[in-house]
């Protein structure tokens, strides 16, 4: 007999080693609430799913941890390790990595069919039929068309606003560039009155200026805008890292073990639902109880029996009297059965409530959950990066205008030292350059300035060109894929829901007659519904969100079943588990049996996770059927 031997170290909920063995056939992962299923379950996922994160892995207080299996002579280990606040991969080598595995797994909480079918109530399957179909190299070709697209219509946003940029710069170059002509002719006209004996203090004092002018123009840039806007940003970044902290927080505040708060919501639902199968029962036996009277009143009208078989009473004019005796008893039947019919009905349709009420419950929550996950992995680390580094900008900013203020401070002292030693006359002319030369200086500054934005920006006119004519291919190519696929799919349809059909027949749903996949040209999208059977015989079709859990749990089942049929995984020769929730399987527990041993087909090992008492079971444990 083959096994598969999972070894596992600080993986979620079980802290320290353990071992575990799963046998060819039918092994049963038993254990109470919070004992470590979920943990061993994701654990054996791991090794066939790609981009599962390490953080849902490793045991919370735990440094490192593995997932190691044996299987046919064969070690295959992942090592996990808490490094700088986060979880990575330090080693790798899976058993497989294939996403179709994701799809075929048989629970709620880890099977992408089951989840969308019986929690979210979508029935857009499009994706899965690429994989049955094995038509992946549509959806890959697709995926890396839609990131150069994106990547494309960013870049055109960008040479956009730099196209428009340049031409504005442009033109302020032309206008600068001619007041910097008028100002230096004026500035000639100037110097040419100006006495041989101060020309070396004035020389000096138009350089001065000339610099004071370059710094100025610094200065204010640094204070009105430079400054202004980095420390508006830094406000806002840390308004936006305090507030991510603080949901962060209330929500572990709240939730302590959220895996747990999943475990507790699941055990609801799997007791609302045991109540609605106790009541459905109760119903049924208390029906059939009343329909036994009437074949006895029967019997004894046909034997035109002298004594009631019930009560022993004798009997006179049998032939008049048990006719009327069949009426009054099916009268009487009938509206006791009426009011059992009425009584469970509302019975179970408070059931019913509940079970929807549990689902959007665990539906909001998930969503939740995943959304603080999204804050704590990646919006949260990002935030506080750009904080740092716009931060330390702001504190170079200041030091520069500190910096620069000294130097403006110590060229006004020596100007006004220089001035001194004018006459009147020389200082009334000096003072005329010096306005003029401060003023050159800013007009040269601001020249270069407008240079260097114009020389970064040069090139976005051309690079806009051809960037906008490779994004038009690239639509083309996209729009092309997207209906090779559609018409591909359109092809195989029908052959999905004729093996989906078989499924139904072999299982004996006797109220679904078999399902149909519905083509939206719009959408390229292929959704499926179903064709019930209702208890008059007459045939209709019903979308999704019009069946009940239970219903929506048997088409997943099915779908998935399909799945198996069409061989999606048949090249792992059946060495990947089909991992299944005793929830979604027992929804009929007489089908249970015959479901396992279709599942058995397809794959050498299948595991089902049943969630038992603690005075039956007090840990996990793994139970062994052929």
């Amino acid at each position: 007999m083959m096994v598969i031997v999972l070894e596992l170290e600080n993986i979620g909920g079980l802290a320290g080693r353990h071992r575990f063995e799963l046998r060819e056939g039918l092994s049963e992962i038993v254990a109470p609430n919070a004992m470590g299923k979920t943990s061993l379950v994701k654990a054996l996922l791991a090794m066939y799913v790609p981009r599962m994160n390490p953080s849902e892995l490793l045991n919370y207080d735990a440094d490192e941890g593995y997932v190691k299996v044996e299987m046919e002579g064969k070690v295959f280990i992942k090592r996990f390790k808490r490094e700088g606040g986060r979880v990575v991969e330090v080693e790798s080598n899976p058993i497989a990595m294939d996403d179709k595995v994701r799809f075929m797994v048989l629970d709620p909480q880890f099977g992408e069919i089951v989840k969308r079918l019986v929690l979210e109530a979508r029935s857009d399957i499009t994706d899965y039929l690429t994989k049955v179909f094995r038509l992946d190299e549509y959806s890959k070709r697709k995926e890396d068309l839609r990131s150069q697209i994106e990547d494309l219509e960013k870049t055109i946003e960008y040479l956009k606003k730099d196209v428009k940029e340049l031409a504005e710069a442009d033109e302020k170059r032309k206008e600068l560039q001619s007041k910097h002509a008028e100002l230096k002719q004026e500035l000639e006209k100037v110097k040419a009155v100006s006495i041989e004996k101060v020309k070396q203090i004035e020389e000096r004092i138009m350089k001065l200026n000339k610099k004071l002018g370059v710094i100025e123009t610094r200065i204010r840039d640094l204070e009105n805008e430079l400054i202004p806007t980095a420390g508006e940003r830094v406000r806002e970044l840390q308004a936006e890292v305090e507030r991510l902290k603080r949901i962060l927080n209330e929500f572990y505040e709240h939730y302590r073990e959220p895996n747990k708060h999943v475990e507790n919501i699941k055990e609801r639902i799997k007791k609302a639902d045991d109540l609605r199968a106790t009541y459905e029962k109760e119903a049924s036996e208390l029906i059939a109880g009343e329909d036994a009277r009437i074949p006895v009143v029967k019997m004894a009208m046909l034997i035109k029996a002298t004594k009631c078989p019930t009560c022993g009473r004798h009997v006179e004019r049998p032939e008049e009297f048990w006719p009327s005796k069949l009426k009054e008893v099916e009268d009487e039947v009938r509206k006791r059965k009426e009011a059992i019919v009425k009584e469970y009905e509302k019975r179970i349709r408070r059931v019913d409530e509940e079970r929807v009420s549990l689902w959007k419950e665990l539906e909001e929550f998930t969503k939740k959950y995943n959304e603080v996950r999204e804050i704590e992995n990646i919006r949260l680390p990002k935030y506080t990066a750009q904080l740092e580094s716009l931060t330390k900008s702001l504190e170079g900013y200041k030091e520069e205008l500190v910096r620069l203020k000294n130097e403006r401070d110590a060229i006004v002292k020596e100007l006004e030292e220089l001035k001194r030693g004018l006459s009147e006359e020389e200082k009334k002319a000096a003072e005329q350059r010096e306005s003029m030369e401060k003023r050159l200086g800013e007009l040269e500054q601001r020249i270069k300035d407008v240079e260097e934005l114009i020389a970064k920006k040069s090139e976005s006119g051309k690079r806009l060109y051809e960037v906008s004519k490779r994004l038009e291919e690239l639509r083309k190519d996209l729009e092309v894929t997207e209906r090779e696929l559609y018409d591909t799919l359109a092809e195989m349809k029908d052959e999905f829901a004729k093996i989906a059909s078989e499924v139904i027949r072999e299982l004996g749903f006797s109220w679904l007659k078999s399902i149909r996949l519905v083509t939206d040209e719009t959408k390229k999208s292929f959704e499926v519904k179903v064709i019930r059977v209702l208890p008059s015989g007459r045939e209709v079709e019903q979308p999704l969100n019009t069946l009940s859990t239970s219903e929506r749990l048997a088409l997943s089942l099915i779908v998935v079943l399909t799945g198996y049929k069409l061989k999606i995984l048949d090249e792992h020769k059946g060495m990947v588990p089909i991992i299944a929730d005793e929830a979604l399987l027992a929804f009929d527990p007489q089908r249970l049996e015959k479901v396992v041993e279709e599942l058995k087909r397809y794959a050498k090992y299948v595991v089902i996770t049943r969630l038992a008492r603690p005075d039956e079971v007090s840990r996990l444990t793994i139970v062994h059927k052929r």
